[in-house]
């Protein structure tokens, strides 16, 4: 620092600029960073791109834009080795979580005096000690089913094409196609292997029980033309060939209350009347 006066007597004083700012660093540095770190996030999604295949990659895109829908595990899986590609000596497993149908717990349900799901269900349910026990009971079914359907190894693939749930007019059990995975042979009503047996193993837990049975065909839009035939015979058709299966495992032909074929006019919520989900057999196990 220095001092002197000027011409008027004052004092003047005067600061050499330091040589930096404080701190120290520069923008260059913040910019690089950024930018090596673009590179990265770009050859991550070219490796990506590289390594799977198109359904695999629409489960990641799921994964990042509906976490919950989806989960990465690392190592083996019970799922078919498609949906695992090879990193060195590890794999990465890509697999689609199916709430509809989970894994049966090994653990025993809770009783009624528990707070678990069987509680819960019949709180849903309302009305008395009977209408109660009547949900339990196809509630426990709907347990046994998923128990047996989940113990063979070949029925695993179609585990998330197998939808059941407790309603107000009893347990609903859903089986509906997907691309290159469908119930019946194309144009026929001759069920595919998979879904005869799973309706195998649903009449006979059915089969221990007297409530009545309302079994529904469903079609997609795409019209079906074969002689007079249309969707309307045609979900017809393979609603009575479920029936025709179900009864030849047990359950007596006057269990079923009603065989229905709706054809394509009724298809799921928020789906194109195309997609193959509208394919589907609805089996309605009433309650008493």
């Amino acid at each position: 620092m220095a001092e002197g006066a000027n011409g008027e007597g004052g004092i003047v004083k005067k600061c050499k600029q330091k040589k930096c700012e404080e701190g120290g660093g520069s923008a260059w540095e913040v910019a690089y960073g950024d930018f090596m770190t673009s590179m990265m996030a770009f050859f991550l999604v070219m490796w990506l791109i590289a390594a799977t295949n198109v359904k695999q990659r629409k489960i990641l895109s799921t994964y990042f834009t509906q976490p919950g829908a989806t989960s990465l595990t690392e190592g083996s899986s019970m799922l078919p080795s498609k949906g695992v590609f090879n990193i060195g000596s590890k794999s990465l497993t890509i697999s689609q979580r199916i709430p509809e149908m989970p894994l049966p717990s090994t653990k025993s349900p809770k009783t009624m005096k528990g707070r678990g799901l069987i509680p819960k269900i019949l709180r849903k349910s309302g009305g008395g000690i009977g209408h109660q026990k009547q949900t339990l009971n196809l509630y426990n079914i709907m347990k046994k089913i998923q128990q047996a359907i989940a113990s063979r190894k070949e029925l695993l693939q179609y585990r998330n094409q197998i939808k059941m749930e407790m309603t107000e007019e009893g347990l609903r059990i859903i089986i509906f196609d997907k691309n290159k995975r469908p119930m019946f042979y194309p144009g026929s009503d001759q069920l595919e292997p998979w879904a005869k047996e799973v309706l195998d193993i649903v009449a006979k837990q059915l089969s221990e029980i007297s409530n009545k049975i309302v079994i529904e065909g469903h079609t997609d839009a795409h019209p079906y033309v074969a002689g007079n035939l249309s969707n309307w015979e045609l979900s017809t058709m393979r609603a009575n060939a479920a029936r025709r299966e179900i009864q030849a495992n047990g359950v007596s032909s006057d269990r079923f209350d009603s065989i229905i074929g709706y054809g394509d006019t009724r298809p799921v919520p928020g789906t194109n009347p195309d997609d193959p989900i509208n394919r589907r057999i609805v089996i309605l196990v009433k309650k008493i």
